[in-house]
């Protein structure tokens, strides 16, 4: 497998790792949102203005540090004013002239890899951005910005990928947008579940007061995952509106061949591979975009838990901040803090030939006892429970006999579709035949296998080989009562 390091130039980390990361990240910025806003590369006498004007608004305290020249780059033109491309000295390095030190960077970003310069036919020069420092300028963007998920904007496309038009016609382009924004959406998901967790760890990392707790929780917490992502995320009804609706679009996708066919012949044009290797790798996506929606349930469950946890902590931690001296920690904490206190004066009070006396500052005296007697003893209290309840509640004796058949059913493991459908094919063998519920009751054990038939015949949809149908009038066989209902078999088991 190719290393990423073999994409990039050697010395390309070197600015971010230098005495002037923070300018050079600055002025990488800079350039990104120019490049952004503008229809094409940005010209390179607007760039330096730019960084002529970054370098003017710096103070004492911002000032560039001296490092040295690593960067080659091919020679070219200078203009006026501007240091030499073929090196500079420790006086250009640290010179004060914002337009010089601005030439000198960029000169070195384009050295380092992450900027490119080319000349018009002009002879005027812009600066474009090199294929291989695109995703690190988006890095840096969305980390100055702050990030800002949309969990719903994942998800909507998804939907808007797989059931649309579109799908049955490009469905090489749907699954791969589809794919794409599923595993987005997860790790987006866990990166939220795992700021919870940071600041778990930060409250319980120092001993913070009060003031830095409020601060931490209503402003830290509220501002960076509760208003920015946990609030979108459950406020947002579109994971459970379209979540069915492309699930049944994969199963659709999976069993037609036709589009399989179409699909994987188009994507292995795509991706230049053979026509069985795409036909898997688009049968693996359809199944990991499904199997990935249904793992998001357990990834919000934890959420759920990690941010009441982080409530309730952060709320004791107050509380215990706020009523220290009334737990018995706390209580014993100020009693020796007390008597460490007032231990001088007490000494030498008792040297004196005066009784010691406890400490002005004490909220309780110690008292001496003159005597003794039996109200002085602590006696346990005794609770009486009235015997009428603790007594068993009577219990109906046809309740009692469909329960115990029931637990006899579940431990001999005869309660399931499978076993149910198997009694039922008894009195229905053939496709289309039907057969009473009330001639199929002969007792206790038979009536509780036929209340869990009527459940999976109306619960399991086709998967049940039996559908039942409902009468009106009550019938009564033996000790039962129930709605008469017959069952039928299904033309076909699937």
């Amino acid at each position: 497998m190719e290393s990423v390091f073999s994409r990039l130039p050697q010395s390309f980390f070197v600015p971010l790792a230098s005495p002037n990361r923070r300018h050079y990240a600055a002025l990488l910025l800079q350039f990104y949102r120019l490049f952004m806003e503008y229809r094409s590369s940005v010209e390179r006498e607007l760039l330096i203005a730019r960084f002529s004007e970054y370098f003017a608004g710096l103070d004492s305290s911002e000032a560039v540090a001296v490092e040295e020249d690593t960067t080659k780059t091919e020679s070219h033109s200078e203009e006026p004013g501007e240091p030499s491309s073929g090196g500079t000295t420790a006086n250009d390095r640290s010179s004060s002239d914002p337009r010089a030190l601005a030439a000198t960077f960029l000169r070195k970003l384009i050295g380092y890899g992450w900027l490119d310069e080319e000349e018009q036919i002009d002879f005027s020069r812009i600066v474009t951005m090199r294929d291989i420092s695109r995703p690190f300028l988006e890095a840096l963007d969305a980390t100055e910005r702050g990030v800002s998920i949309e969990y719903e904007s994942h998800i909507v496309a998804v939907y808007s990928s797989l059931c649309s038009d579109a799908a049955k016609e490009n469905g090489e382009h749907a699954v791969l947008n589809a794919h794409w924004h599923t595993r987005l959406l997860v790790e987006s998901l866990k990166v939220l579940e795992q700021n919870i967790r940071n600041h778990f760890q930060e409250i319980f990392s120092r001993d913070a007061t009060i003031p830095e707790i409020l601060h931490t929780h209503y402003d830290v917490y509220m501002q960076e995952v509760v208003d920015r992502a946990y609030t979108r995320l459950k406020t947002s009804d579109n994971l459970s509106r379209y979540r069915p609706r492309i699930t049944r679009a994969l199963n659709a996708f999976l069993k037609d061949e036709r589009w399989m066919a179409r699909t994987s012949e188009r994507l292995s044009i795509i991706q230049r591979t053979s026509l069985a290797a795409s036909k898997e790798t688009v049968r693996q996506m359809l199944l990991e975009i499904r199997d990935e929606l249904k793992s998001i349930d357990p990834i919000l469950e934890n959420i759920d838990d990690r941010n009441r946890r982080y409530s309730r902590i952060s709320t004791e931690r107050i509380r215990a901040r706020l009523h220290a001296d009334s737990s018995l920690q706390g209580r014993i904490a100020r009693l020796v803090r007390a008597i460490a206190r007032g231990t001088p004066a007490a000494a030498s009070e008792v040297g004196a030939g005066v009784p010691r006396r406890a400490p002005a500052d004490l909220m309780h005296r110690i008292f001496r006892l003159r005597y003794l007697s039996r109200a002085s003893l602590f006696t346990r209290r005794k609770r009486v429970i009235a015997e009428e309840g603790l007594a068993r509640a009577d219990e109906d004796e046809l309740d009692a006999d469909v329960g115990a058949a029931e637990l006899k059913l579940r431990i001999t493991n005869q309660l399931n579709p499978t076993k149910i459908a198997a009694f039922l094919s008894q009195y229905c063998p053939t496709a289309g035949s039907s057969r009473q519920a009330e001639e199929i009751v002969d007792g206790v054990e038979s009536f509780v296998r036929l209340i869990y038939a009527a459940n999976y015949a109306e619960a399991r949809d086709n998967t049940f080989p039996f559908t039942v149908e409902w009468e009106s009038e009550v019938v009564t066989v033996g000790r039962f009562s129930f709605r008469s209902h017959r069952f039928v078999r299904r033309h076909t088991d699937g």
